[in-house]
């Protein structure tokens, strides 16, 4: 074909898929016609057209060039196709963050999606297309092999499972870096808390970039019956006060059924995720980062499948999300509740109960470098009882983090369990904050006597240091029970809930073997800013290195070496005589003993 006859055909196809206002017209029975271009047939030097969006709902046409098919390129038998993109148009962004997806035709014929940057600081437009052959796999997947969206965590039946914190993701999409960064973006939560909770939740070296952007589209004419090839499509984790999606391209479209992106969103294999509209504000030029900034409008349909090649699913049925409401009191005044939904995801959710915490205490313009926060609240399940959240935190601004994790920690550890996966209906808190920093440390104990009877008062006196301010007394009194004989050795042990729950809850917990009996557990933790003054019957078992050593001889445990040993010693098959809660206000750290005989 000559050059004069290529640049007839391209005009022939600008007409055929743009009507005269630049709309981009290929409704779902078309759609469903379009032939697909082998990628065995393309050749150096042929042209195509890539087909997306700059700004608005308007769908652009691309002049690209293609350069040949790099073999094995994403995988064993999954090849990419190497492109330029030669328009003007995109002479200074080149490929740009939120163009995965963006379809390439060649002779009217559906070639690929753009899927990659080939280079960091490229000023030449080069890129990578994913074949579509290999894109229609994911989309014959939707039908096969159903199973739980989350089937892919590989839970197994282990009995061994982390009590510590979040799941890390990890494997495939780590490895890669060449892909189109899909943008997150992010409305109602400040971009870089955003991005501390990525790195906290082990989400940082997946291809996301985080932009602020806004939520509802403006766009009268963004509805499901306009969305088509070179459309801006988002998969939703959040709505609502708080927004967060990420957005790239719609790639092919047969009736309901659409592809999108040329690589995946989180690689979670099959998948039950919100797929949204959106409408593009502007494109962010820049020779090292261009992104789309986008405005994430109302759910449409599910992506049902998130693969190596694709993102797929239907539009239609959309999947059920869970809603939260965080109620907001700030130095005793009531401020707006944040309000809205989020999806039920192991790897996921945890992260956006943080989120949405974490902006109940920080976006207010009365948020200091100091803060103190009461929580409490429950969360609903579909298939479990419901779990209360809560506590007592105070520190620094940069302490929220901690606190949230710390707050939320119940709900990370559920995650965690290997048994069912909860599916989550509601999330419900009141949040209580100031700019005053309320810490308590117990600095000293005195008991009135060292000597008791059966059956007698014990007075004890507590002395606590508040951070930056002045000691307090505390008193309090318990009787020991009649039934302790003469000679027994006893302990008064004062402990701060957090410090209480290291010891007991951690270690109840791994005997646990079932998700039900895993939420009374969580529930019964004790207070943060509470003390629990405790007489303890001791015995001289103790734990080492994690193993109970129960019984131990008085002279071994003498000379134990402290660097094997538990700091916070557990004795074995003690008896807790008494227990009484102190509460305190402000957040308390605690753990002194003292011993005292009975005549």
């Amino acid at each position: 074909m000559t050059l004069l006859l290529r640049l007839v055909f391209v005009g022939w196809v600008s007409l055929v898929f743009f009507l005269p206002t630049g709309q981009f017209c290929l409704g779902s029975e078309s759609t469903s016609a379009v032939e697909y271009y082998p990628k065995e047939k393309l050749k150096p030097g042929m042209r195509g057209i890539t087909y997306t969006v700059l700004q608005g709902d308007k769908i652009e046409p691309l002049q690209t060039e293609i350069l040949g098919i790099a073999k094995n390129y994403i995988g064993p038998g999954l090849d990419l196709i190497i492109a330029k993109l030669v328009d003007p148009k995109t002479a200074v962004i080149g490929a740009v963050h939120g163009m995965s997806g963006s379809p390439l035709y060649v002779d009217g014929k559906l070639v690929g999606a753009l899927s990659r940057r080939i280079a960091s600081f490229e000023k030449d437009g080069h890129c990578g297309f994913t074949p579509i052959e290999d894109m229609l796999k994911v989309e014959r997947m939707e039908n096969q092999n159903l199973g739980s969206p989350s089937s892919y965590l590989s839970l197994g039946n282990s009995s061994s499972w982390n009590l510590i914190g979040p799941r890390r993701p990890g494997g495939l999409l780590q490895q890669r870096t060449d892909w189109l960064a899909v943008p997150l973006t992010v409305s109602g939560i400040n971009q870089n808390l955003f991005e501390k909770y990525l790195k906290r939740f082990g989400w940082e070296k997946f291809p996301f970039l985080v932009v602020s952007g806004g939520s509802g589209s403006s766009s009268s004419t963004v509805q499901p019956e306009s969305l088509q090839p070179g459309s801006p499509v988002s998969a939703v984790m959040m709505t609502g006060d708080i927004s967060i999606g990420g957005t790239g391209t719609l790639t092919w479209r047969k009736g309901i059924n659409v592809l999108a992106f040329g690589h995946p969103m989180f690689g979670f294999g099959k998948s039950d995720l919100p797929m949204a509209m959106a409408e593009v504000i502007t494109t962010i030029p820049s020779y090292e980062t261009p992104y789309k900034l986008a405005n994430i409008g109302s759910v449409i349909g599910t992506i049902l499948e998130d693969r190596l090649s694709a993102i797929g699913g239907k539009i239609g049925p959309i999947p059920p999300m869970a809603s939260y409401r965080l109620k907001r009191i700030h130095d005793d005044k009531m401020l707006k509740p944040l309000e809205g939904r989020f999806i039920s995801h192991p790897s996921l959710s945890p992260m956006l109960v943080n989120l949405a915490l974490a902006e109940a205490l920080s976006s207010t313009d009365n948020s200091s470098r100091t803060f103190s926060v009461k929580v409490e609240g429950k969360v609903l399940f579909e298939n479990l009882p419901p779990l209360f959240l809560g506590g007592f935190y105070s520190g620094h601004d940069n302490d929220i983090i901690d606190a949230t994790m710390e707050i939320t920690k119940p709900l990370n550890i559920l995650f965690e369990q290997p048994w069912i996966e909860p599916k989550i209906k509601s999330l419900d808190l009141s949040v209580v904050s100031s700019e005053k920093e309320k810490v308590w440390m117990l600095e000293k104990i005195y008991t009135d006597s060292q000597r008791y009877k059966p059956s007698s008062q014990v007075h004890l006196q507590l002395e606590l240091k508040e951070k930056y301010g002045e000691k307090l007394l505390r008193s309090v009194q318990f009787s020991i029970p009649s039934t302790v004989t003469a000679s027994t050795p006893l302990t008064v042990r004062v402990l701060s809930g957090n410090i209480l729950d290291k010891i007991i809850l951690d270690k109840k917990i791994q005997n646990i073997s079932d998700a039900q009996e895993l939420v009374e557990a969580l529930n019964a933790r004790h207070k943060t800013n509470s003390l629990y003054i405790q007489l303890v019957a001791e015995s001289p078992g103790e734990v080492r290195a994690g193993h109970e050593l129960p019984s131990l001889p008085l002279s071994l445990t003498v000379l134990s070496n402290a660097s094997n040993v538990s700091r916070l010693t557990v004795q074995d098959n003690e008896e807790i005589l008494t227990e009484t809660e102190m509460e305190l206000p402000g957040m308390v750290w605690a753990d002194k003993a003292v011993k005292i005989e009975v005549q």
